[in-house]
C-alpha cells in the first residue's frame, strides 16, 4: 500500500490496476490488485495504467480513473513522470504555480503538450478507454465541446500538414475530445452512443453520509439515474466512496454508495449553492417510482 501521489512508472509497470483503500486526493491510499480488466459495475474504485502522446509526439506512461470515461471529471487522467505528477483535472483551479512547474517535469511548454491523446492499456467491459485531452480543465472553467473539438481539428491538420502524413493521426480518440461535464452541447452529440443524456429531476431529501471519518448530512437537490447533487456545507473528498443514506417518504432509508465528482464550495465565486456531486456506484432502485418525471424536468 502507498500513497497516490507516490505511485511510479515502475509501479505501474509491475501492476497495471491498482485499488483505492482509502484518504483523498494525492494523499489517497491504494494498493496493487490483480485485475486484468474492469467494469462499470465494479463496487470498488481502481484506476489502470495509461498511455498518453503529447502534441510532440513524446509519450509517458501514467493512470486513470477508466470505469467512467463520459468526461475529464470521471477519468481524472494523470501522467507520471520523473519531476512528478501531471494532472490534467483540478478541483480547483490551478494557480501560474502549480502549472508551471507540471511543465517543468515535463520539460515542456503548453504548446507543445496539448492535444495529449490517452488509451487506458486496461479494457473496461471489453473495451478500450481511449481519447483526447484539450487542456487543464476545473469546474469554474468547463470549455465547450465543440469549440474544443475545431481546436482540436486545426492541431491535428497543422501536424498532419508538417509531418507530411493526410491521413489521420488518430480518428478514434479525434471522436473521443475529453471535457468537463455537463455541457447541453456534449450531451446531444452523444445521444446515440449510449453517454448520460436523462435530464436530472428535482427532489427534496434529507441524507446522511460517510466517507473515512467524516461524517455529514445535508439535502439532496436533484437527481439523475447514476448521480445525485446533495447539498451540504460538508463536502467530501474526490475520490473516495463515499456512503449516503436517503431518508425516504414513509420513513424508510436507503442506502447508496458513490463517488464525489464535484464540488461545490460555499468560498467558490462560481458556487452558488455549497454541496458535492456524486456519480453512484449502480443506478437508483425504483428510480422512475421515487422520482416521477415532472414537465419542469424538460425545460
Amino acid at each position: 500500500m502507498k500513497r497516490l501521489e507516490e505511485l511510479t512508472v515502475e509501479d505501474l509497470q509491475a501492476s497495471p490496476v491498482w485499488r483505492y483503500e482509502g484518504g483523498s486526493g494525492p494523499a489517497a491510499f491504494i494498493e496493487p490488485a490483480k485485475r486484468d480488466s474492469l467494469s462499470q459495475v465494479d463496487d470498488e474504485i481502481f484506476l489502470a495504467a495509461t498511455e498518453f502522446e503529447l502534441s510532440d509526439s513524446s509519450r509517458y506512461l501514467g493512470f486513470c480513473f477508466p470505469a467512467d470515461d463520459s468526461s475529464i471529471d470521471y477519468l481524472q487522467p494523470v501522467i507520471v513522470s520523473a519531476g512528478g505528477h501531471v494532472n490534467f483535472w483540478f478541483d480547483e483551479p490551478a494557480s501560474p504555480e502549480i502549472l508551471s512547474r507540471q511543465w517543468k517535469a515535463l520539460g515542456r511548454e503548453p504548446e507543445r503538450v496539448f492535444p495529449v491523446e490517452f488509451r487506458c492499456l486496461v479494457p473496461v467491459d471489453g473495451r478500450t478507454v481511449s481519447g483526447l485531452i484539450q487542456g487543464i480543465e476545473s469546474p469554474h472553467d468547463w470549455t465547450p465541446s465543440f469549440l474544443a473539438e475545431e481546436g482540436l481539428k486545426r492541431n491535428f491538420e497543422e501536424r498532419d500538414r508538417d509531418s507530411g502524413d493526410p491521413k489521420s493521426s488518430s480518428p478514434s480518440a479525434r471522436e473521443n475530445v475529453l471535457t468537463a461535464r455537463p455541457l447541453d452541447t456534449r450531451q446531444k452529440e452523444h445521444s446515440g452512443a449510449g453517454k448520460r443524456t436523462s435530464r436530472r429531476r428535482k427532489a427534496e431529501m434529507p441524507v446522511q453520509f460517510s466517507q473515512g471519518p467524516l461524517e455529514g448530512t445535508g439535502v439532496i437537490g436533484d437527481v439523475s439515474r447514476r448521480g445525485v447533487f446533495v447539498r451540504s456545507k460538508q463536502i467530501p473528498g474526490t475520490g473516495p466512496l463515499l456512503r449516503l443514506t436517503v431518508n425516504l417518504p414513509g420513513g424508510r432509508k436507503l442506502v447508496l454508495k458513490g463517488r464525489v465528482v464535484r464540488r461545490a464550495g460555499s468560498s467558490s465565486p462560481a458556487a452558488t449553492t455549497p454541496g458535492f456531486g456524486l456519480r453512484l456506484v449502480e443506478e437508483w432502485p425504483e428510480y422512475d417510482q421515487l422520482f416521477p418525471k415532472r414537465r419542469e424536468d424538460n425545460d
